[in-house]
């Protein structure tokens, strides 16, 4: 398993760039039978709507940290744990 986090203050070219590689991070695991998680949070997501929408719509699971705190986070590890079984 795969799990990056990182926080965005501002807007500019690494979360877009982020998004990309994150994207082609997880094909690559998932080609390995690996899981990808990305915990992200920060100012630039509220003006950066295409690029979540992008991210929501390549990868299972990608949580803030509010959601994170609220056990989405430990549900997803139950989940991938427990199929992978």
């Amino acid at each position: 398993m795969n799990i990056e986090a990182n926080y965005f203050s501002g807007a500019g070219s690494k979360p877009e760039e982020i998004v990309d590689s994150y994207i082609n991070r997880r094909n690559e695991l998932v080609r390995s039978h690996w899981d990808f998680i990305w915990i992200t949070d920060g100012d630039v997501w509220r003006v950066s709507e295409n690029q979540i929408v992008k991210a929501f719509n390549g990868l299972d699971y990608i949580f803030n940290i509010e959601f994170s705190r609220g056990g989405l986070l430990k549900e997803a590890l139950v989940h991938i744990f427990a199929r992978n079984r």
